[in-house]
């Protein structure tokens, strides 16, 4: 964790990205993108180094713990973004913003449709399900496949009545 006189305390409206695999990249990308702020709390030492070299706000921490997230700005936060895979660590870390900040809009991450539930009732303000986003892209590619089938499909029914037309019409 960063000494008391580099927390990131003084910024306000920034966005608290808890865990930075490829969901956490992902909302850093779209904050960035839109002018805000951001600090991230991982747990992996090396993507923290990493990430500190290129300029990232980051601190090693833990999101379940009053300390990272204080050290991280929560008080002044607009946006808290829980995208680790760690379900359990997710509720825990839903529980505990909620009640140190009533008003901050939390965003979380499960794998499953019940425990988006959990998160929800806990105080998530929007939860992405693992399970559901999965369930779309399913239902996404499978439904572009199908249509290109019945599309092949039409267009083969389509030439066998252009030749049938042919071969019964006289004088061909």
């Amino acid at each position: 964790m960063l000494p008391e006189s580099d927390s990131f305390t003084e910024l306000d409206g920034h966005v608290i990205i808890v865990g930075f695999g490829l969901a956490g990249r992902y909302v850093a990308d779209l904050v960035e993108g839109a002018k805000m702020r951001c600090v991230v709390i991982e747990q992996n030492p090396v993507t923290v180094k990493t990430q500190m070299q290129l300029g990232r706000e980051i601190i090693l921490g833990d999101g379940t713990d009053t300390a990272s997230l204080t050290e991280a700005g929560l008080y002044q936060a607009a946006i808290l973004a829980l995208t680790m895979p760690d379900e359990e660590a997710v509720l825990k870390a839903t529980t505990l913003a909620r009640r140190l900040r009533s008003d901050i809009y939390i965003i979380a991450r499960t794998n499953y449709a019940s425990q988006g539930m959990r998160a929800s009732q806990l105080g998530a303000d929007e939860v992405v399900k693992a399970e559901q986003a999965v369930a779309i892209q399913f239902y996404v590619k499978l439904s572009q496949h199908l249509r290109r089938l019945v599309e092949k499909s039409h267009d083969a029914g389509e030439q066998r009545i252009a030749r049938v037309r042919q071969e019964s019409t006289p004088g061909t």
